[in-house]
């Protein structure tokens, strides 16, 4: 630190008058003074720029996700399908085992049943033909006994004619009522396997259009996460610059920061005037306040 004290002194008669100018200057270091200019021509480039310069376009997958987003439609045409499927299920009777034992029965009547009874008719006949002779030959033909014979024997093939009618006709239906379960049962398995297509084109569209919009967020996740980098690249500057002066800021820049003072003075007096001119410097050195060094 240096003191620096001058001046001059005159006398002369006259009225008395005093007067003292000062300022004082603070004095700052090079390397401080340099720092902050440099920090604040960076904010002086930073007001001159276009707000929007530093607004980041939207990324091109930002765009593609919002046009396929869009058109997503589904698959209609697959739901369709399905429903058309759907409603011929609905609209088919359900499968009826007795329904469907009458065109299982009816060939079996007319292919072994009705020929059966023809053989036995073709039978009876010659069995009533044969005891007519016999009859005719013992010479009972028109008597009481033949009558009781023939009314026997009728009833013998009526007995003999409704077993195995009968039987024909049992087994017929058994076989009729297996065919006709079986066709329900197939029926049945027809109409689960549509519902089950239906189901399939229902599943495999939902899968689609599930993907299509995992696809679309995908994307614009991916669109966000660009831009936003873009964005932080375009307030870059703005950003280092306000860290800059944030770590300005908390610098201890007043430790190194004294003063200067520069004054006059002078004074008159009656009989006899006294100018006094004086000037006094104080400043720091290279120790600054306290001896601290100044960079």
């Amino acid at each position: 630190m240096s003191l620096k004290i001058g001046g001059s002194k005159s006398n002369s008669s006259g009225t008395s008058n005093t007067q003292i100018n000062s300022t004082t200057m603070p004095v700052v270091p090079d390397w401080a003074s340099n720092l902050t200019q440099s920090v604040a021509g960076r904010v002086g480039g930073l007001v001159g720029q276009d707000p929007q310069s530093q607004v980041a376009p939207v990324n091109p997958l930002q765009t593609a996700a919002g046009a396929n987003a869009g058109v997503l439609s589904g698959s209609p045409w697959n739901f369709d399908g399905a429903l058309d499927l759907y409603r011929g299920v609905a609209n088919r009777q359900a499968p009826s085992i007795s329904a469907n034992i009458g065109q299982f029965m009816d060939p079996y009547l007319n292919g072994v049943v009705n020929a059966t009874s023809a053989d036995l008719d073709a039978s009876d006949g010659k069995v009533r033909a044969q005891q007519a002779l016999d009859l005719a030959g013992s010479g009972a033909f028109g008597g009481s006994g033949a009558a009781l014979t023939q009314s026997a024997t009728e009833g013998e093939l009526a007995r003999a004619r409704a077993t195995s009618l009968g039987a024909l006709r049992s087994q017929g239906f058994a076989q009729a009522l297996g065919g006709a379960t079986s066709q329900a049962q197939l029926q049945q398995q027809q109409q689960a396997q549509r519902l089950a297509s239906a189901q399939g084109i229902v599943d495999a569209s939902t899968a689609y259009d599930a993907n299509q919009r995992a696809n679309i967020a995908s994307q614009l996740a991916t669109g966000d996460d660009l831009r936003n980098i873009t964005q932080q690249q375009l307030q870059a500057p703005e950003t280092s610059t306000a860290q800059i002066v944030a770590m300005l800021s908390g610098l201890p820049i007043g430790l190194f920061t004294g003063q200067a003072t520069n004054g006059t003075s002078s004074t008159q007096t009656t009989g006899q005037n006294t100018n006094v001119n004086a000037s006094a410097g104080i400043g720091l050195g290279s120790k600054g306040w306290g001896g601290i060094p100044l960079g």
